[in-house]
């Protein structure tokens, strides 16, 4: 993947290289985060950024976080 065309679809990019620099680069907490390692697996990515991605969202993070389900 890269360069993300639909801005609501999760949109993984592949890190070359030193990643240190980069950090944070990942944000595990968005509900499209396990959709995200599956493209990094299937692709067989050694390591992705969330970087370009526009689709974060944490809404059911928050719900199983909390055990809320009508958080908002």
């Amino acid at each position: 993947m890269g360069g993300c065309v639909n801005k609501m679809e999760p949109c993984p990019v592949l890190v070359k290289g030193n990643r240190e620099s980069d950090r944070p680069y990942r944000k595990v907490d968005c509900d499209h985060y396990g959709d995200c390692l599956d493209t990094a697996l299937k692709c067989r990515w050694s390591d992705f950024s969330c970087s370009e991605c526009a689709a974060y969202t944490r809404t059911r993070f928050i719900e199983q976080a909390t055990g809320l389900d009508d958080y908002w």
